[in-house]
């Protein structure tokens, strides 16, 4: 890999190093979108608690043939009870408790989800600040060279070897390659800015527009993601959460059908109390069942719904899985292509063009090339380490994308370079 170069310049000292890690961990931490999960959990624990609720026993108190007429007149001949009924409504609690629950179970996997989401847009933020300083750096490099160019002509003209022209187009490239350092630097400042704006807490004694001024980004760009066996990839995609949820949901479905069942038995009523006869200052034991009749299958048309939209979430888990095997094959040969690009463009062209634009100032020096086509040279040595720098920016996002798609760890940036 050929040497890109770098320019050290002093700054205060950070008051937080970040790398790729931490940042990922600060928004799953602090990203207010997954915060409402947990309000979510709270929620649907409440229903589950709820559900868990059965019928209140009911007690009762009558009294029978009393206030009436002849014999039955004043309470001399009333029969009073005392009881209390309860319905056999345990089944269809823990029926409901299940279906409760199997809502909650989705609320962690739609985190999972989102986690990820967000995890994959945290570490593209984080590629994109390392890919703004390594422009920046090989823009500073190239002023550089701009300005030793300048001055060597400027020797030239003074001793009549180059023309006025020369001087002037010489003291042209440096205004604009100025420009595009004073570009780069902007670029460079918004991008950490987007960066720490996944979080966006303030830290202590830091206003939080100047915070990502004030820390260091820890990562390299200049290396290959690891991705070695890419068919074990394929088996991963059935485990991710975002197939997982389905799975889920058909077992919610399958909940909600036994809960339609059991919801169109009928319910028996049991009734047990205490009879007092008046007229002979006696007691009796009664008891009693309720059982309602009607039609059994009155929840027949919701329970048929229900299979088809368990059947419609198995079709649409199949067509989920289908979609991603394509995008997962898509972005392995993209993958494949920007590390073949790497090794081309490293090994093949930018050294050819290093020694091109020697051979091109040797020229030059000797009034055999001209100035233009000098810089020409040298501005095709730039556009080859510009490429190089795309290429890696590219593999790096196409893994980023690929571990968001298996539900890997979306940990690859190495930590064995620094931001100046």
């Amino acid at each position: 890999m050929p040497f890109i170069p770098t320019i050290a310049f002093a700054q205060e000292v950070p008051l937080q190093t970040v790398d790729l890690r931490s940042a990922i961990a600060q928004t799953i931490d602090m990203h207010p979108e997954l915060k409402s999960f947990a309000i979510q959990a709270k929620m649907y624990s409440g229903y589950a608690q709820q559900a868990g609720v059965q019928s209140r026993p009911q007690i009762g108190f009558t009294i029978e043939d009393a206030l009436g007429t002849g014999e039955h007149s004043g309470f001399k001949s009333a029969q009073s009870t005392l009881s209390i009924s309860w319905l056999l409504d345990g089944g269809l609690v823990q029926s409901k408790i299940k279906a409760a629950k199997q809502y909650g179970s989705t609320v962690a996997l739609e985190r999972e989800v989102k986690a990820l989401d967000l995890a994959a847009q945290t570490a593209r933020y984080f590629i994109q600040v390392l890919v703004n300083n390594e422009r920046l750096k090989l823009a500073q490099f190239s002023l550089k060279q701009a300005n030793n160019s300048f001055e060597a002509i400027s020797k030239r003209v003074k001793a009549g070897k180059s023309s006025l022209v020369d001087k002037l187009k010489s003291q042209a490239e440096v205004a604009n390659r100025e420009l595009i350092v004073e570009d780069l630097t902007h670029e460079v400042d918004a991008s950490k800015y987007q960066l720490f704006a996944q979080w966006g807490e303030q830290i202590k004694g830091v206003n939080q527009n100047n915070r990502h001024k004030k820390s260091m980004i820890v990562g390299s760009l200049l290396s290959l993601p690891s991705v070695t066996n890419f068919d074990s990839l394929f088996t991963k995609l059935r485990q991710t959460p975002s197939v997982n949820l389905f799975a889920t949901k058909q077992r919610i479905a399958q909940s909600e059908i036994e809960l339609a069942r059991i919801e169109s038995k009928p319910l028996w009523q049991f009734s047990a109390g205490l009879r007092r006869y008046e007229t002979t200052d006696d007691f009796g034991l009664v008891a009693g069942i309720s059982i309602p009749f009607g039609d059994g299958n009155r929840n027949e048309g919701k329970i048929k719904a229900l299979r088809a939209s368990q059947s419609q979430l198995e079709t649409e888990s199949l067509a989920l899985v289908h979609k991603l095997n394509t995008q997962l094959y898509v972005l392995i040969e993209q993958l494949k292509h920007s590390q073949h690009v790497i090794h081309a463009v490293s090994d093949n062209i930018i050294p050819v063009l290093e020694q091109a634009f020697k051979e091109a100032e040797k020229a030059y020096n000797v009034g055999k090339y001209s100035y233009t086509e000098w810089m020409n040279t040298q501005k095709a040595l730039l556009n080859a380490q510009s490429d190089l720098i795309a290429a890696y920016q590219n593999a790096h996002l196409n893994n980023i994308e690929i571990e968001r798609l298996t539900g890997t760890s979306i940990l690859t940036i190495n930590k064995d370079k620094k931001e100046k």
